[in-house]
């Protein structure tokens, strides 16, 4: 296995300010790491027993071609991913038809209903990005499969086999983190709400189509991923392109993964994808253990309902 210590640290407070939020330049980075065989990549430390790993690429993840093949058939959008598609900008929002909007951060904004009022929802930048598998219910406070799961359940059992796979490339690499991972999963989330220790998929899809949030994500910290693990995310390319790297600028670099790879990363470090240019397209799909959805065990939490779904709990209590 290919072995790589980083030396930059660019410190948590300086790339928060920097970067959180925004998309990605070459800036971000000084140093590409080409993965052509396995590989794991360190940050930085003071020694040689110390070392904690920032990501490893696994290649040669997948035996055949069924989960790409489905990927490639998924192009539903998400309004609803503010940490990652980028800030809202007034010459976007022109050219959206978008006159009257309130932010509600640099990410996210309301509109009016047509009763005149700003609505409660705040969207976003439009990326292609869908969540399969389970999910904390938004307005419900119970534990649900996504709208996308309910209405795509012949693709959804194709790609479950996204968790046989990533947790082989988790478990060949980093045992021990797997096994934490695995307990976790297994001790504290219900197995109806799982498959193998994942509970959670989210495809992607970039191409270069000139309609900017699509090219890329900007830089943001996932929800909900546990702290007893790592993120596993399968990575396809489908044609020639350049960029689509998975950056990390705090430590100044970007990692540009082979096809069929599996990436176990650190996504509780501040993380994005730069800009891909070119004819072809990139397909992900990040696999994960909701730590939201733990409801068993020491670390489980009863969900709690609101609204019609329960008596008495409120949607502010909720929130």
């Amino acid at each position: 296995m290919q072995t790589i210590k980083i030396k930059t640290d660019n410190g948590v407070d300086r790339t928060q300010k920097k970067w959180a939020g925004n998309y990605l330049t070459e800036e971000a980075y000084d140093q590409v790491i080409t993965a052509t065989e396995d590989t794991v990549i360190f940050k930085p430390g003071a020694s040689l027993y110390d070392d904690v790993p920032l990501a490893y690429v696994v290649c040669n993840a997948y035996p055949d071609s069924k989960v790409i093949e489905c990927l490639k058939t998924i192009e539903e959008t998400t309004t609803m991913r503010a940490n990652a598609s980028g800030p809202i900008l007034e010459e976007d929002m022109k050219k959206k038809g978008i006159a009257e909007y309130k932010l509600r951060s640099p990410n996210s904004y309301h509109v009016k209903t047509k009763k005149g009022e700003w609505g409660m929802i705040a969207y976003a930048n439009e990326i292609h990005s869908v969540m399969a598998g389970w999910k904390k219910g938004r307005f419900t406070g119970g534990i649900e499969s996504s709208g996308w799961t309910k209405d795509n359940p012949d693709k959804f059992e194709i790609l479950k086999d996204i968790s046989t796979h990533n947790e082989a490339a988790f478990q060949k690499v980093d045992p021990d983190r797997y096994q934490a991972q695995k307990d976790f999963a297994e001790l504290h989330v219900n197995s109806e709400h799982r498959v193998g220790i994942m509970t959670t998929l989210s495809m992607n899809r970039y191409s270069d189509l000139g309609l900017g949030s699509h090219e890329g994500m900007s830089v943001h910290v996932d929800s909900g991923d546990t702290e007893a693990g790592m993120t596993t995310m399968c990575h396809f390319r489908d044609g020639d392109y350049t960029g689509a790297y998975l950056t990390f600028p705090r430590y100044g670099i970007a990692i540009d993964a082979p096809n069929n790879s599996v990436i176990i990363a650190d996504s509780l470090e501040l993380h994005g994808v730069t800009p891909i240019k070119g004819k072809g397209t990139r397909y992900t799909c990040v696999a994960y253990c909701d730590r939201r959805l733990a409801t068993m065990g020491q670390l489980g939490k009863t969900p709690k309902k609101i609204g019609k779904y329960n008596d008495g709990a409120t949607l502010g209590e909720f929130l």
